[in-house]
């Protein structure tokens, strides 16, 4: 069972590094060392993200945890990180695996990775990075209104009038998408198989609609 001094093992980066490397044991999936460059990419293309758990730490902690292994500390740990880990491992010892994941994370290629375009998003990159996104592209599509225009009037209004900070980091979202991805082209590279209801068109619409909820409305 998870308590709350727990959860940083199944829902922090130590979380998250242990089902990309499980995900990566997949037939088909990408390999583990393309995973470990999406996750340092991910961690360190906010600022914030890499201020509050720089690589040293993330790397410290895999040490620590490789040491409780076997141990009674090991065995009151959540049951989903106990397994976790070990499909994540695989034929390895959990201990030799978290030590050698420390050893990547210390290295510094770790520290310099590819861009998105040499190493395409993920399903779990995208979502991590781009959930707003998603959820209001999403709500734009569902079916429940008779227009796009319908839908994105309603869906801005539901937010209002509390709804500066949400629209913001939404309205940075879409913006950081659109500058990434400059062309239709290289936005449905990106998204066409991570995230296919996400498209250029959805995007801009989205975008201007939020720009004139703030001109109109705040």
């Amino acid at each position: 069972m998870t308590t709350k001094h727990d959860e940083f093992l199944t829902q922090g980066a130590v979380g998250l590094l242990l089902r990309v490397a499980v995900a990566s044991r997949n037939p088909g999936a990408a390999p583990l060392e393309d995973e470990l460059q999406r996750l340092s990419r991910f961690l360190q293309d906010s600022m914030l993200i890499a201020h509050a758990i720089p690589h040293v730490v993330l790397a410290s902690l895999l040490d620590h945890l490789a040491d409780e292994v076997g141990t009674e500390a090991f065995e009151t740990r959540p049951a989903e990180y106990r397994q976790a880990l070990a499909r994540a491992a695989g034929d390895d010892p959990p201990t030799d695996f978290l030590r050698s994941l420390a050893a990547l994370i210390r290295e510094r290629q770790f520290r310099s990775y590819p861009d998105m375009t040499e190493l395409p998003l993920s399903g779990w990159e995208a979502n991590g990075r781009f959930w707003l996104t998603s959820a209001f592209v999403s709500s734009m599509v569902s079916g429940e209104y008779d227009s796009v225009d319908e839908a994105l009037d309603e869906i801005l209004t539901s937010e209002h009038p509390d709804c500066h900070e949400r629209l913001g980091n939404l309205a940075g979202e879409l913006q950081r998408i659109l500058y990434l991805f400059r062309t239709p082209a290289e936005f449905d590279a990106a998204f066409a198989t991570v995230m296919p209801h996400v498209t250029h068109a959805r995007v801009r619409l989205l975008l201007d609609a939020v720009h004139a909820h703030f001109a109109e409305q705040h």
